[in-house]
Parts: C-alpha cells; structure tokens; sequence
C-alpha cells in the first residue's frame, strides 16, 4: 500500500485508497508520472516517483540509478533530438519546457512517430523516456532547469541526434527561432537515418 511520508509530523500517512499516477502516452512504453504536489504558505513538498511501483511496475523491467544530470538552459533553447540506448526519467524543477519524445525504435508500433508535452512549474510531473526513444527540450521560459535520471552511465559513441526541424515529425514547436548548439543543428532527419522505413512521401511503416 502507498503511503506519503509527512515530514513536519513524523508519522508515515497512508492512503486510504491508493491509486496509480502513472498515465500513458501516445507512444508505446513512454508513461507520465502524475504525483501529488502539497504546496502551504512555506512553499511545497512533492514526491516526484517511486522507482519500484511507480517506473518499473509500468516498464516492466528493472530501471536502477545510475548517473543523475542536470542542464540549465535560457529562453529559447532547444536541446536535441537525442538518442540514447539507456532509459531516462525526466523532471523539470526550475522553468517551463516544452519536451518531446520520438519513437526511432525500429520494431516499435508507434516507430516513427512523436509526443509533446509541457511541464515544470505549472505541471510537476515525470516523464519515462524509453531507451531507443528521442528526447529534446525547448526552454519556454527564462530559464529551465532540466533534470533527468538514466539507468546506465553515459558512454561515448553510443547516442545519435535526429533533426529537430524533421519534415516528417513535423513538431510544432512553440517558440519560432530556437537556438540550438552547432552539433545539434547538423543532425539528420528520420528519412534519411531509417531510408527502409519510407516509402516515397508515405509516413514509416510499422511492422
């Protein structure tokens, strides 16, 4: 049973009726993590996961800690689209971002395809960003601190960018004039990553 730790008391609080915060995607694997935010005059308190029930009850796997980043960016930076073989938990703590996950898992039902949310201050949730999926970030604010947990140490020469301006994906972000840094502006598109997954102009097929 779930239960939320009150710190000013010290006595554990158990829901009397717990229920799950985790919500799904559009995108096969990918999941939000929608936990309760109690704010008081002090400011707030919020339980950002559990790993156990939370992530991997959902995932279906295990998904250890291994190295936590955090990046802060200005207004109108974008960063990615980045691919990388290891899981990653994502959490705005400072800010307003506009994040977006893309599917480039070959054999994944929804290869191909994208999702976009909106979190940090106005909505303190987690995203679940399966391994083989894109992630990039768009800072909608003055500045966003943009903080995510992955299940295997960074390594070089495993990740892959794709372009952020994909006519294909065709990502309506919504600030007009990002900037992005020098590498990530030479990325390639998913047609020319995955040329057996198109057909002509015809969107990638799923096997």
């Amino acid at each position: 049973m779930m239960g939320r730790f009150d710190h000013d008391r010290g006595v554990t609080g158990v829901d009397p009726q717990p229920e799950s915060h985790v919500r799904p995607t559009a995108l096969s694997g990918a999941f939000l993590i929608e936990r309760p935010v109690y704010p008081d005059d002090r400011g707030f308190f919020h339980e950002i996961e559990r790993r156990v029930v939370d992530v991997e009850a959902t995932a279906g796997c295990e998904v250890p800690h291994a190295q936590w980043s955090h990046s802060r960016s200005s207004q109108a930076v974008l960063r990615g689209i980045h691919v990388a073989p290891w899981n990653k938990c994502v959490y705005v703590a400072r800010g307003l971002a506009q994040a977006v996950i893309v599917d480039a898992r070959l054999q994944s039902p929804t290869f191909g395809q994208h999702t976009a949310l909106t979190i940090g201050e106005e909505w303190r949730g987690m995203i679940f960003v399966p391994a083989g999926c894109g992630n990039a970030f768009l800072a909608l604010s003055e500045w966003v601190d943009y903080i995510y947990s992955v299940d295997q140490a960074w390594r070089p020469g495993v990740e892959y960018g794709i372009a952020w301006n994909d006519p294909d994906l065709a990502i309506d972000w919504l600030l007009p004039e990002p900037r992005l840094s020098p590498k990530d502006l030479t990325n390639p598109t998913m047609r020319e990553l995955f040329p057996e997954r198109f057909v002509s102009a015809d969107p990638p097929r799923s096997y």
